[in-house]
Parts: structure tokens; sequence; C-alpha cells
């Protein structure tokens, strides 16, 4: 018994148009749900500005007799000790400015506790990519020098390191 229609015309291979067709929508799905999908565990983009002493060029005073200690202060001067070229002045914490930190460290941590494994992810391949993408700078010109490291030494140890 054989069909026949006047709107089915019987030298037309339907069921290679049908699985034609099956093959085109299961094409876009794949596509649409792997490749054209947000991936919600990217990391996220954003910009710190490097400090002064991290750009090229810069030079800082160089001390004949570089310390930590600053003559009547309490702040800690920072300075390479290859060179003695000053860096900078970090004032050190108190009792009460760590117990606040502590306290905001616990406040941080309930709210952490919360997030999904993805949305730690997330921070952490934030973190890494910054770290990454900074590496010239965040090797630190001062560091090179103190340790006598290489930028790509310091490139792949961070890239080793992450992958663990």
């Amino acid at each position: 018994m054989e069909l026949s229609s006047p709107f089915l015309p019987e030298d037309l291979p339907w069921l290679e148009i049908a699985i034609a067709i099956v093959g085109v929508i299961l094409t876009y799905v794949v596509v649409r749900s792997t490749i054209l999908r947000e991936d919600v565990e990217a990391p996220a983009d954003y910009t710190v500005p490097l400090p002064e002493q991290c750009k090229p060029g810069w030079s800082g005073t160089i001390s004949e007799n570089p310390s930590i200690k600053i003559p009547r202060s309490s702040a800690i001067q920072c300075y390479n000790p290859a060179t003695g070229q000053l860096l900078g002045q970090v004032n050190p914490a108190t009792p009460d400015g760590i117990d606040r930190a502590v306290a905001r460290a616990a406040d941080a941590q309930i709210v952490w506790a919360t997030t999904t494994f993805k949305q730690r992810r997330k921070v952490l391949r934030t973190m890494l990519k910054y770290v990454l993408m900074s590496i010239a700078a965040l090797s630190l010109r001062e560091g090179q020098v103190d340790i006598g490291g290489l930028l790509v030494g310091s490139f792949w140890t961070i890239k080793k390191t992450s992958q663990r």
C-alpha cells in the first residue's frame, strides 16, 4: 500500500530530509549550550593601578645607610636591599587595628561559607587572571634584583603553583 497525495511528491527522500532537519536542530542546541553560553565561572575583569615604583622609568631616592627604622617615627621604611633605593613607607598595625581586621575577616567568612563552589572558583580564577596579566609588574623589578630571578622564571613558578 503506497501513500499518495498531491501535497507529497513521491520522488523526495523524506527520511533523509527528516534526518538532516534533526541534525541541524541538534547542532544548534549543542552549539548554543556549549560555545555560545556565558561561562559563569569565567574570571571577572578589573584593574588595579600599579604603584609608581613598579612603573618603567621610576627611580627612587637612594639611601646611603638604608634601614627599616625612620628616626622619630613608628613607620617602617621599605627599600631595595640590593641598591638601597627607597620604595616607600608603611605604618605598622596596632593591636586595635589587628582586632578590627580579625573581626572583618570573621564577618567575611560567614558570607564566604554561603557561596557555591562555582562562585569560589570564579573568585580564584579572577585572582589568578590578575596575577598572570600583571606578572611583569608583580614580579617586581625590586624582587628580581634582590633574589636574582628572571621574569620568565617568575611566570612559570606562578603558573605551576596555580595549577596545583
